[in-house]
């Protein structure tokens, strides 16, 4: 779902709430929830990419590619 809106009500502890605001940049309530979602959501995406760590097999030649970009050339 991207661009809707979702409306709710949320009980969160109040000191918790406060301290994640205290230490975000954003300034509203909803610009701190958003945030939160965001991170949450990155590190679950990271998480599973982590789990493909070691099982991915490198099959191409990387001193052809740097040799292809020049890198190492300096």
């Amino acid at each position: 779902m991207r661009g809707g809106i979702v409306f709710t009500s949320l009980d969160l502890d109040e000191a918790l709430f406060m301290k994640a605001w205290a230490l975000s940049a954003n300034k509203t309530k909803k610009g701190l929830v958003e945030e939160a979602l965001k991170m949450y959501v990155q590190l679950h995406e990271q998480a599973a990419v982590r789990s493909l760590r070691g099982k991915l097999v490198w099959q191409a030649d990387l001193d052809a590619i740097r040799e292809e970009r020049g890198a190492g050339s300096r």
